[in-house]
């Protein structure tokens, strides 16, 4: 089955918020950086698992409509949140982590919108 822009795009979030997890998980247990065991850390491992999550939901297509538009725009509220919290917590993997999240964001969003917008123009015609 070939996958769509717009379903590219929702890939390309499932794995760049898994290696944000994972990164997460890094900085959460490995004690290099300083902030080893921290709350901001565990807070940001959430934060990343719920984008996980999100972007997989929309990635397999269990989301349609308003659902689905809500989940991206929380998505973003996350990639935001969560490169803020890297930028607070000066993890400097995960903040070039959520800034590529941002891009395939924009990718994801604007190729399923062009999609949309010309499926629901030719049905009108």
């Amino acid at each position: 089955m070939a996958l769509g822009k717009a379903s590219r795009g929702a890939v390309g979030l499932v794995a760049v918020s898994g290696l944000g997890l994972a990164a997460s998980v890094a900085y959460y247990f490995l004690p290099e950086d300083g902030i080893d065991g921290s709350l901001g850390v565990a807070i940001v491992i959430a934060s990343t698992a719920l984008m996980l999550i999100a972007s997989a939901a929309i990635a397999v297509g269990l989301t349609r409509g308003w659902v689905k538009r809500v989940l991206a725009a929380l998505i973003l509220l996350d990639v935001i949140g969560t490169g803020f919290a890297a930028y607070m917590l000066e993890a400097s993997v995960l903040i070039a982590l959520m800034a590529l999240a941002l891009i395939v964001w924009l990718y994801a969003v604007l190729a399923g919108d062009r999609t949309t917008h010309l499926a629901s123009v030719e049905a009108a015609s």
